[in-house]
């Protein structure tokens, strides 16, 4: 019976018991225990989400670890865990279907002005607002792997214009899909709505500063799913304030949960989510961690382990 060691920073019994069960449909004999406790020293695998790693660090006996989403930074920072040790990071289609609801919302209301509607209403003004051209808006997704790929799709049936940017070069049938810096900077120039939707690594972090946000466009729309880290912050508010960028959607902070003392709370136009643009559902995400754990326990690569010096 392989034991697990479970942490979610949102951890609880309830919690805890729910994905062991899920996990045991697809694979009975999988015993979740708390990170924290004394059973965790028998775990030979822990699912982790933004775990205390020193503690797993100190588990002898573990042959793997699972991120609990499709990021792994949190298990891979300040390279406390052994290089050597296989982690693999849940790809799921669900995940991905969330991720471009929320995205189409934040595009969507950008371009139909919703909250301009919103504050029409509290005041009792009826009266139409300018509309967007759609079909003239080009929108910038970074990062179109298993997750962009799909919200550039979902965005290209809705008729814009839709380019992707990433490390290697990707091919998505009506995508320009483009690599490098030159291209990186080509898109921060021409496109109107910016959605990052990157993994972190030492190439992403802070890529979106004031150098960044000077170039785009007067007006632009900046989405941020990606991490919070990517973003300089600072600047983001310096640019919301001054309307060089017209409204920024935001998920993902460099510290979370979002401190009450951060200016990001009182910039009019900055929409605070909590993390939530694409949870990881127990329902559909067990049955891949469960043929994960198998494959730790046996020895053998599981689909999803990452490239340790890709960071993904």
């Amino acid at each position: 019976m392989p034991v697990v060691a479970f942490y979610s920073n949102h951890s609880n019994a309830k919690l805890q018991s729910e994905w062991e069960n899920k996990i045991q449909v697809h694979y009975p004999l999988v015993n979740l225990v708390p990170l924290l406790s004394d059973q965790a020293e028998n775990a030979i695998i822990a699912l982790l989400w933004k775990a205390p790693l020193e503690r797993v660090k100190n588990l002898n006996n573990l042959k793997g670890l699972i991120s609990l989403g499709q990021g792994v930074d949190h298990i891979l920072k300040d390279n406390i865990i052994n290089n050597k040790m296989p982690v693999v990071r849940i790809v799921d289609p669900f995940m991905a279907k969330s991720m471009s609801h929320w995205v189409v919302m934040c595009v969507l209301n950008f371009t139909r002005d919703t909250f301009g509607y919103y504050d029409q209403q509290k005041n009792k003004i009826y009266k139409p607002r300018k509309e967007k051209n759609f079909t003239n808006l080009k929108i910038a997704i970074y990062g179109i792997g298993a997750i962009g790929s799909v919200v550039a799709k979902d965005l290209k049936k809705l008729g814009f214009k839709v380019y992707g940017w990433s490390r290697t070069q990707k091919k998505i049938p009506g995508i320009i899909c483009l690599i490098g810096k030159d291209k990186f900077k080509n898109l921060l120039k021409s496109c109107d709505i910016h959605i990052c939707l990157l993994p972190l690594t030492k190439e992403t972090y802070n890529i979106f500063d004031n150098s960044s946000f000077k170039i785009m466009k007067h007006g632009s729309c900046f989405i941020n799913a990606g991490r919070g880290e990517q973003v300089v912050e600072e600047h983001l508010i310096k640019n919301c304030k001054s309307g060089h960028i017209s409204s920024a959607i935001l998920d993902v902070y460099r510290k979370e949960p979002l401190p009450k003392k951060s200016k990001l709370w009182e910039q009019e136009n900055i929409s605070i989510w909590p993390h939530v643009a694409a949870e990881t559902n127990p329902e559909t995400a067990a049955k891949q961690i469960a043929n994960a754990i198998r494959c730790i326990e046996n020895g053998q690569i599981p689909p999803n382990t990452i490239e340790r010096k890709l960071g993904y």
